[in-house]
């Protein structure tokens, strides 16, 4: 699954582009773009791809997505929420959209910070009665002068935000964009298309004309970890996203996320989320925000 890269188009009149999109204009390949994305979908169900983190959405969703961040939305096939369409309520920036300093300034320091953060993609709580949703849905009328002011709301009630969560890993984040780039995407692309069967390590290293043991050193030193934590993180994101579905039981999961023994899968899940599959099930039936 190599991410491709997108073009973002807007008016000479603007300064950002905003649209409204209903499935499928929404449910796009994975592809990253060099803006900033705020992207709210309501009425909807069905899974987020965003760097090397795989989760459910369900019914409101709402997400910062940080440059260069591959990402995209997988609706399910389900009349989820009767008589109520799906949307999406797209926002595409530049830093600058109003100027290159303006948010040196202090005041703006939490928007300054909230910007940083997005470059991990963040996703929010929220449900339909939030302001912040009114004010994103009513941006796309907005005209001049009001459209920066507009944003500007938005951008500020995100960053005081006390329920946000950061999606992908520092890892990927930091290896993505790097001059290495090339070789890294190759080695990404094999592991998302091949995480649920056995990763021949040798075979990974060809891909990027290495030696197995120079590939090893290669992506431990670009990414901070090993190849086989990379495939592992996405395995049980995996995982996380089977159990909030609740349609396979801990065993199935664990065979269908490349794991050829139940007791290995159960020790990798405790190792990347701190509980066992079954916790995991337990707490996520308590709220329907990820964990």
């Amino acid at each position: 699954m190599k991410p491709l890269y997108k073009k973002i188009t807007h008016s000479e009149s603007f300064t950002y582009s905003s649209s409204l999109e209903a499935p499928p204009e929404f449910d796009t390949p994975w592809h990253y773009h060099p803006e900033y994305e705020i992207i709210l979908i309501m009425n909807s169900k069905g899974t987020r791809y965003m760097g090397d983190n795989i989760s459910n959405f369900e019914n409101h969703e709402l997400v910062l997505i940080g440059p260069n961040l591959p990402h995209f939305w997988k609706e399910q096939e389900i009349d989820y929420v009767k008589g109520k369409n799906s949307f999406a309520c797209v926002i595409h920036f530049e830093e600058d959209f109003i100027g290159k300093e303006i948010f040196d300034s202090p005041v703006a320091t939490p928007i300054k910070k909230l910007l940083a953060r997005s470059k991990f993609g963040l996703v929010f709580k929220i449900d339909e009665t939030s302001a912040v949703v009114k004010k994103i849905l009513d941006i796309i009328e907005k005209k001049s002068f009001d459209r920066i002011i507009g944003l500007l709301d938005i951008l500020n009630d995100l960053s005081q935000a006390k329920d946000s969560k950061k999606l992908s890993s520092e890892g990927f984040v930091n290896f993505f964009n790097q001059k290495n780039a090339k070789k890294i995407n190759l080695t990404i692309e094999f592991a998302m298309n091949n995480f649920k069967t056995k990763i021949d390590l040798n075979k990974v290293a060809n891909l990027v004309f290495m030696s197995k043991s120079s590939f090893c050193r290669f992506f431990k030193k670009s990414t901070g970890k090993t190849y086989f934590d990379f495939v592992r993180e996405i395995r049980i994101g995996y995982a996380c996203k089977l159990i909030l579905e609740d349609n396979l039981n801990i065993t199935q999961i664990g065979y269908e996320c490349g794991y050829e023994s139940i007791s290995n899968f159960n020790r990798q899940f405790k190792k990347t989320k701190n509980m066992v599959p079954v916790e995991y099930r337990k707490q996520s039936l308590k709220n329907n925000f990820s964990l």
